[in-house]
């Protein structure tokens, strides 16, 4: 949420021999032993681990057909020592905007919406830029972040909020964390901030800019975005997104609440080996809050790669080919982004030092450090998830790239 090959040829053996006027042939066989391979990146990603950087992670590479590699390493709790593991669930921040451009699309197809409608025609309360009063948001300015809304500090300081009022010595608390009494409704949280008549409302929120002109990253926009698809198709995000997206994928780790999954495999978030953070949650929760485990994430990033190459189930292939397409020029970029955006996709020029060009999302919050992406020229794709903030040691994002290095290397020997 926050803005961060080895190729083997087997050779068929057919052996034909007559026997009683009959000629009988030995089935083809094809087979790879890639175990080794496997204990050779564990143990060079056990190595990494044991730097003591990053309290837990798990990372996965995926072709359009397998899960090549999943594994965690360190631990997802350091009280209890349970080991961070391909089922430790843990929240994955704006990696959960690439549901988003799923869900707008899938919305779009069953005639809910459509990308170029203005927001306004769903919205229960009025949204307007006062720097340009007669320009109309649409639902593509919300998807590719030119909608001129921008997060202010009146969002940042009210979206996180902790699960309990209290927390015993030792669990830190960041300041502009707000105690669960603050919690409220999706809507009712973008009415106090977009709305004029609402409680955290400063003209602020919205650029100088023309609307659709500039990019202009936006986790409110994207949370918006999340509640005029739960206006226009009327069922709450949340649950629409598991009807169409995590059911079909068979993600049964997946979900927005943390009161939906079994608290110990939950992973705690740190602030450094040393710093256990307080649970929290976002009420902007469409643009960061989905909580998963890097299995799931495989499957939804394996679905990714089919749609890409019109193979997908959840959408469409023009859906998907609208969902990839670069919606926006240099101009408007201005520079801001690595490459182009689809809708609320990264079309990045190399994430994390990658010399060749990737699609996905990364993703950063307090505690956690995620990058979801794939090769779209070998179709080979890449989830590294951290437990662990960026802020607080200088070697978690060296760390981070290294792993998310090695991975590339090694993915194309497990192909």
């Amino acid at each position: 949420m926050r803005p961060i090959q080895i190729a083997c040829l087997v050779i068929p053996l057919f052996i034909a021999c007559k026997q009683q006027s009959k000629q009988a042939e030995t089935p083809p066989t094809s087979t790879v032993d890639l175990q080794p391979i496997k204990d050779s990146l564990t143990t060079e990603l056990q190595s990494i681990y044991n730097q003591k950087h990053t309290v837990g992670f798990g990372i996965a590479m995926v072709d359009p057909e397998s899960i090549l590699y999943n594994q965690g390493f360190g631990f997802r709790n350091t009280a209890t020592q349970q080991p961070y593991t391909p089922t430790t669930v843990q929240p994955i921040a704006s990696i959960s905007k690439t549901i988003l451009g799923i869900t707008v699309l899938k919305a779009q197809e069953i005639g809910a919406l459509h990308l170029d409608d203005p927001i306004q025609k769903y919205l229960p309360f009025e949204i307007s830029n006062p720097n340009a009063p007669t320009q109309q948001i649409t639902i593509r300015h919300l998807a590719t972040h030119t909608s001129t809304i921008q997060d202010t500090d009146a969002f940042w300081e009210n979206t996180y909020v902790l699960h309990k009022e209290t927390h015993p010595k030792g669990v830190s608390v960041f300041g502009y964390m707000k105690p669960p009494s603050t919690k409220k409704p999706l809507g009712d949280f973008l009415a106090q901030l977009l709305a004029k008549e609402g409680a955290l409302y400063t003209p602020k929120t919205f650029t100088k800019d023309s609307i659709g002109s500039t990019f202009e990253y936006s986790n409110l926009g994207a949370a918006l975005c999340g509640y005029v698809i739960e206006i226009a198709t009327k069922r709450p995000y949340h649950a629409f997104t598991k009807t169409h997206i995590f059911d079909p994928l068979q993600m049964q780790q997946t979900t927005w609440s943390h009161t939906a999954i079994d608290s110990t495999q939950r992973s705690k978030l740190y602030g450094n080996y040393e710093s256990v953070l307080a649970d929290y949650s976002l009420q902007s929760y469409p643009d960061g809050g989905l909580l998963t485990t890097s299995k799931d994430m495989s499957y939804l990033l394996m679905e990714l790669i089919n749609g890409y190459n019109g193979q997908g189930k959840l959408l469409n292939t023009e859906s998907y080919k609208e969902l990839f397409t670069p919606q926006l020029t240099p101009a408007q970029l201005k520079g801001k982004r690595n490459g182009s955006l689809g809708l609320f996709t990264e079309l990045s020029n190399g994430f994390m030092g990658d010399t060749f060009k990737t699609i996905g999302h990364s993703g950063g919050d307090p505690g956690i450090v995620a990058g979801m992406y794939f090769n779209p020229t070998t179709g080979i794709g890449r989830i590294l998830l951290f437990n662990t903030d960026a802020d607080f040691d200088e070697e978690i994002i060296p760390q981070f790239k290294t792993i998310w290095k090695l991975a590339d290397t090694y993915s194309y020997k497990l192909q």
